[in-house]
């Protein structure tokens, strides 16, 4: 019987091959390696990270497995266009928040998917949210504002982007739904990712925290035409804060933001 103790070669080999199909990750999701590159052969890749072709054929198939990569005989290793990956699991979605901030075009549909979903989240939640949901939403709520000064001062980014997503997660799950409640799960590193990258260039978090009052307070009365709105300007202002121009909706959005303006539906 073999000792459980004692690690078997074939542990062995998948302990190296996710250290390495964690490195050739980051090569990909930060854009070094773009889809359609051909990955070097076996042999070559081995003798790269100093190890055997049986931890590189762990790592190639850990890859294959959430769509990174494409193996076809004759053709080589290729990576994958970003349609094919699994951005569902939770692996590929870690992996986008640790390197993909470079990657613009990752970013981008991480927060497509936002700007998207969420309005319709915040409406719902509107509808269904119980005690301990606002709770969970104001709890969020007052780290951001006991941390907004901080953060504009010091640049101390943490505990406010923590927070942020806290109260975005609260609100995915005041909708009761079991499948917005794992997707946010699930993609909680991705979203985290958009979080953090807006706060890091937004002008002014005061008036971010203002517009999260919003949405809150338009939850707890139940208005499910001002949560969707408020929802839609948070959007609007973190698409701005990106640089995503092109976001719908967000000039005439933002300009009533500026301008000071009453709340109209887009």
């Amino acid at each position: 019987m073999t000792d459980q103790t004692t690690p078997t070669k074939s542990n062995t080999s998948r302990a190296v091959g996710s250290l390495v199909a964690e490195e050739m990750a980051r090569r990909v999701f930060s854009g070094e390696m773009q889809p359609g590159a051909v990955l070097p052969p076996e042999t070559e890749i081995a003798t790269q990270f100093h190890i055997s072709r049986a931890s590189v054929r762990s790592a190639l198939k850990t890859l294959e497995t959430l769509g990174i990569i494409v193996r076809q005989a004759g053709r080589g290793t290729t990576v994958q266009e970003f349609r094919e990956w699994n951005f569902l699991d939770s692996q590929v979605s870690q992996w986008i928040a640790d390197y993909a901030a470079p990657n613009l075009g990752v970013l981008h549909d991480v927060f497509e998917f936002r700007r998207t979903t969420e309005p319709l989240i915040a409406s719902l939640a509107a509808s269904r949210a119980n005690a301990r949901d606002l709770l969970a939403m104001e709890e969020a709520f007052e780290v951001m504002e006991q941390n907004w000064g901080r953060r504009a001062s010091h640049g101390e980014r943490d505990l406010f982007t923590t927070a942020d997503i806290a109260f975005h997660e609260a609100i995915y799950r005041a909708t009761h739904n079991l499948v917005w409640a794992q997707i946010v799960h699930i993609l909680r590193p991705a979203i985290l990712l958009v979080i953090r990258t807006s706060n890091e260039t937004a002008e002014e978090l005061r008036e971010s925290l203002e517009r999260h009052r919003r949405l809150m307070e338009s939850i707890r009365m139940r208005d499910t035409e001002a949560a969707y709105t408020a929802a839609l300007r948070i959007l609007c202002q973190t698409g701005y804060d990106l640089g995503f121009e092109d976001t719908p909706g967000a000039k005439e959005i933002l300009t009533q933001i500026r301008a000071g303006g009453t709340r109209t539906d887009p």
